[in-house]
Order: C-alpha cells, then sequence, then structure tokens
C-alpha cells in the first residue's frame, strides 16, 4: 500500500486538454450541462481509448449514455454525471462531480483518504498546481439473494481527486459491478481526466443586488421569524376575523402559529411556515407559508399551469399593473378519493404563488376538508404586502439559518396534472394512482418523477408506470433505449418489437411491445429535444411480480384491489399509451 506519496505514479494514460476557451453558459443550465458532458466525455475517451458505450450485459451503443444534473445550492451551482461504460469486456459505472466550495470538503476528507480496503492510496502534484488524491479499492460484502442481480458481492472501485486553485474539486470514481471482474482502469488515467482543462464549471454571474426594504429585522433572526409569523396572522385575520390558530389538527388555541421544523424560519433566502393549523367557525385548515429571495427562478421551475383536461381548469396566471405576476392553483382530489365517486374533481385546497415586482416569490398553500377560507381569500392573503424578505446579514454574520436551497414544492400541482392526463387517457373504467418522486432536487427542482397505477376497464386489468424525467441520459430510439439506466427503468421490458418516429415539433416518439412470460407490455417513450422524457408503461397481468405492480404495504395495501385478473391486453390501447405520454401537461411538466 502507497501512502502520503507526493511523485506522480507513472506518466498520466492521456495527456490534458490544451487550455479551453472562456466558459460563458449559465451554471446549471442546460447549454452548460451539455458543454460540461462533452469535455467529460471527450476526456473520458483519450484516457481510456477502449472506452465503450454498453449498459451491463447489454450491447454497445454508439451514443454515450451519460446523465447530469445541477447540484449544489443557487449560489454555488456544481454538476455530477454518472454513466455506464464497458473496457476490456468489463462492465463499469463512471461517476464525476464537481463543486465549487471544495477546500472544505478537501480537508474534511483528508482522514478519510486510505480506507482499509485500499489496496493503492497516494497524494501528488498535477500540472497545473492541483492537489490530487487517488485511491484504489476492493471490498466483499454479503448480498441478499433477491438483491444479488442489482448488487455485486465483491467490488473493485478507483477514484480520483483534484482540488484546483480555483477551490473547485473534480471526483472522478469508477467501479466494477460483477463479483467476477477486475477493474480495468488504472488510477493514471482517472487523473488525467480531472485536471483536464476543459472540464471546468462556468464561472457564478455577479450577484443581483439587494431590493431596498424597508424592513428593520434581519433575515435569519429569531425576530425576523416572529415578524413573518404577525404579518401573516394580521393577514389571515383581515380575511376572517374569528380566525384562531390551533395547536395542532382537533388541537387548542394557541396566540401564534405552531408548524412543523420550526427552524424553518430561519432560512435567510427561503423562510418557511410547515403546516400551521388554524380554524374560521367551525372550520379547519393548514397553511404553509414560504418566501423566496430568487423568485424568478423559483418560478420558472414550478410545473406550468395544465393547458388541457380537468388540470387545465383550475390554474390561472394573472399580471397586475406595476409588475407582479399571480399564480393560483386549485388542486384536484385523487382517484376514488371521494365516497361515490371514481373520478378527481377540483378540491378546497388552494396553492397561490405571487411573484413581486422586486424578484421576490411569496407561496401560499392552504389544504381543507371544507372550506374555511375561499381562493379568493387566500389570494389576498399571498397579495399582503407586509408578506416581504427581511435584508440578508451582513457578511459573516453568524445566524441560525440554512443557506440551503427550498425544497422543490410542486409535487401536489405535478400529480395534478399526471391524474387528468390519466383521467383524459382512459374516460372510462376504475383508476388507482400511487405518486412517487425520486431524484434529488437541485438548483433546477426535480429530476425524476414517478407515478404507479392501475387501470380495470372492459373487463381488462393491468398495472402501469408514469415516469417524468427532466433531463434523460441519452437521447432515444430502438438502438439506444435498452442502455438507459435500470435505477430508473428498473425491469421495464425494452426488447420488444420497437417503432421510432419524430414528430413536426421535434419530439421523439419510441414504442415497444413486449411479450415477457406470456404477458402483454406497453412501453411509449415521448423526449423532447432537450431529452426531457416521458415514459410509460403498462401490462395487461396486475399483481404478478413486475416492476409496476402496485404496491402492497402500509395503507396503500388495503386500497388496491386485490385478486384482479388481466386479458389478453393491457387496459388501454397502444395509443392511448402513446397519446398519453404525448400528452403536452406530461411531457412538459419539468420545464
Amino acid at each position: 500500500m502507497l501512502v502520503g506519496t507526493t511523485t506522480l505514479i507513472g506518466k498520466p494514460h492521456a495527456q490534458p486538454a490544451k487550455p479551453a476557451p472562456a466558459v460563458t453558459t449559465i451554471p446549471g443550465s442546460d447549454q452548460d450541462l451539455d458543454l460540461i458532458d462533452a469535455a467529460v466525455i471527450a476526456a473520458l475517451t483519450r484516457a481510456v481509448p477502449r472506452l465503450s458505450w454498453a449498459r451491463k450485459d447489454a450491447p454497445v451503443i454508439d451514443t454515450p449514455n451519460w446523465a447530469s444534473q445541477a447540484v449544489g445550492r443557487p449560489g454555488g451551482v456544481g454538476y455530477w454525471g454518472t454513466g455506464s461504460v464497458r473496457v476490456d469486456g468489463v462492465d463499469l459505472i463512471a461517476d464525476l462531480e464537481i463543486t465549487r466550495e471544495g477546500a472544505k470538503r478537501w480537508q474534511a476528507e483528508a482522514a478519510h483518504a486510505c480506507s482499509k480496503n485500499a489496496v493503492e492510496c497516494g497524494e501528488q502534484t498535477g500540472p497545473d498546481g492541483e492537489k490530487i488524491r487517488y485511491r484504489r479499492s476492493v471490498s466483499e460484502q454479503e448480498v441478499p439473494p433477491r438483491f444479488q442481480d442489482e448488487m455485486p458481492s465483491r467490488m473493485e472501485t478507483a477514484d480520483a481527486a483534484a482540488l484546483r486553485r480555483d477551490g473547485t474539486l473534480l471526483r472522478l470514481n469508477v467501479r466494477t459491478v460483477t463479483a467476477e471482474d477486475n477493474l480495468p482502469i488504472a488510477v493514471g488515467q482517472l487523473i488525467a481526466v480531472v485536471v483536464d482543462r476543459a472540464v471546468a464549471l462556468a464561472p457564478m454571474p455577479s450577484p443581483t443586488p439587494a431590493a431596498t426594504s424597508t424592513v428593520t429585522t434581519v433575515a435569519g433572526t429569531a425576530a425576523d421569524a416572529a415578524r413573518l409569523d404577525a404579518a401573516l396572522t394580521s393577514a389571515l385575520r383581515r380575511q376572517a376575523p374569528d380566525f384562531t390558530w390551533l395547536t395542532k389538527w382537533g388541537g387548542e388555541s394557541s396566540p401564534t402559529p405552531v408548524g412543523f421544523e420550526p427552524k424553518g424560519r430561519l432560512n435567510v433566502d427561503a423562510p418557511v411556515l410547515y403546516a400551521a393549523t388554524f380554524r374560521v367557525g367551525n372550520r379547519a385548515g393548514q397553511v404553509t407559508l414560504r418566501l423566496v429571495r430568487d423568485g424568478e427562478a423559483a418560478w420558472s421551475l414550478a410545473p406550468p399551469c395544465p393547458t388541457t383536461a380537468l388540470a387545465a381548469r383550475y390554474c390561472t396566471v394573472t399580471e397586475f399593473p406595476g409588475g407582479e405576476r399571480l399564480r393560483a392553483r386549485r388542486l384536484l382530489t385523487g382517484f376514488g378519493s371521494r365516497p361515490g365517486s371514481a373520478r378527481p374533481v377540483g378540491s378546497n385546497s388552494y396553492l397561490i404563488e405571487s411573484l413581486r415586482s422586486d424578484g421576490t416569490l411569496v407561496r401560499l398553500y392552504l389544504t381543507q376538508d371544507k372550506p374555511a377560507l375561499s381562493m379568493e381569500q387566500t389570494i389576498e392573503m399571498a397579495r399582503e404586502r407586509s408578506l416581504v424578505l427581511a435584508p440578508r446579514p451582513p457578511a459573516g454574520t453568524d445566524t441560525a439559518q440554512a443557506y440551503g436551497p427550498p425544497r422543490w414544492d410542486y409535487d401536489g400541482p405535478a400529480g395534478d396534472a399526471v391524474t387528468a392526463a390519466l383521467d383524459a387517457a382512459s374516460p372510462d373504467g376504475m383508476i388507482y394512482l400511487l405518486p412517487f418522486r425520486g431524484g434529488d432536487d437541485g438548483p433546477n427542482g426535480a429530476t425524476l418523477l414517478s407515478y404507479n397505477f392501475m387501470v380495470q376497464r372492459g373487463g381488462l386489468a393491468g398495472d402501469g408506470e408514469i415516469i417524468v424525467e427532466r433531463r434523460a441520459a441519452l437521447v432515444l430510439s430502438c438502438a439506444t433505449v435498452g442502455a438507459l439506466p435500470p435505477a430508473t427503468h428498473r425491469a421495464h421490458a425494452h426488447d420488444g418489437e420497437c417503432t421510432e418516429s419524430t414528430r413536426p415539433d421535434g419530439n421523439r416518439v419510441v414504442t415497444i411491445v413486449s411479450r415477457p412470460a406470456g404477458s402483454v407490455v406497453y412501453s411509449v417513450f415521448v423526449q423532447r429535444p432537450d431529452r426531457g422524457t416521458v415514459e410509460v408503461v403498462i401490462d395487461n397481468r396486475p399483481n404478478t411480480g413486475g416492476a409496476s405492480d402496485m404496491p402492497t404495504d402500509g395503507e396503500f395495501g388495503s386500497r388496491w384491489p386485490k385478486g384482479v385478473k388481466g386479458g389478453a391486453t393491457p387496459p388501454l390501447t397502444l395509443e392511448q399509451v402513446t397519446a398519453l405520454a404525448g400528452h403536452p401537461d406530461l411531457i412538459n411538466l419539468l420545464p
């Protein structure tokens, strides 16, 4: 084992690229991700000439199978990418992360630079003065039989990290995916990638000057949290004089709001009061208030108002004199959530967003069974002038706040768009829908949305899944669909009769009909030119152990029908599945 070396171990298998031109893209934008992707792919193929693109046990494809996304916080956007590759017949997973504030992380990781599983590790200096760490490890673990197809019992890994003079940290990790394989890549090849000058983040733009504020408290302090509580209380009381706060649902009266995660109100750039319960007369509700300093970004990352079907009736955007924009949504009930009604209808829950002329956003989310407040009253509250952000604390001020980005708080509107699209695709029959969001929240919001569903109609039945991706790993075709990351499209049948086409709007359509083990599965992808993608898959055999089976645990287990039998085909036709995947409110759900 080599520990703490300071000289280069051999010569890198590929020399760093020539100095790259200045990067001018907006950090975290699709154009920026495309530029970094291209630099990473070029550096990998230079460093490892024998590299090809392939998922485990799948054929090699010409298109790089590399997925990426922006990570970090709005003021420090970074990069993360991953891909499936093959070198000398060995299948591998490669991950690359770029972090802007790398010095603290470099120092924090120093004590763990060489793990007990390391067979080679050390440090050296790069051609531009980078601090470099490298490590090669072998680890073994016991894997339960049911997970052996997903997790190897033995794994070889190698990684290289470079801390550059500008403070950015690049880390490349490569690992085997089967227990029998040895890693066919040397650490020197990884070092060549992380010191490649073309693999770099775009510079952050200069901060926008803060708007003039008359607020005397400082954001991130208890005094400012109390100010916002009082402002919301006054706004509610103006709309309903007999309003009172409650300690919880069905609890006692309270002079101030009592919400979940009270420290959320101490966030400097996105303070939030979660789910504070109130009562108006004998009707109760819960309100969540969030203010966002970078309101333009938050507004643009939200699902747009639906344009068709049921959900379009309940979402409006209004522009006021002076520059304020207001988006008002009435959310939908779920399938079968109301006694005597199997179909969704408008609920009494509202989401109101006021984008102020100073660029800040006020977001008010109201949930209620019977209406304690009307939509009009909720809109007036969201436009309340006293609901305004305080100035940020001076540099170096110690406050108890968190600078992290606000969560992507649009699961409800996103689920409504899917509910309405499914309702339109199958206007008859019984439908069950379970939203589940995967992927990370980052500077660009949610990266992936997933929805399991079941349809029964005309003597047919089947399980399905709807997946919406903001940015798929590759441009889809019949030749590349089999290389999609298995973690995202787990156990989906992508190896049947395949057709592909491009629509006049530029969206690509890939349709697959599979017949595994006597069942019939329809899979349809619709992909925007920027790789925003929707997949809809449905089978004709519900509850048979397929990836799209409805869950059977917890409260959901009592809601899904048991013993349902399918028929000769899925309950939706291939044309209906294609229409659902291409529904404008799904394909544009993640802007």
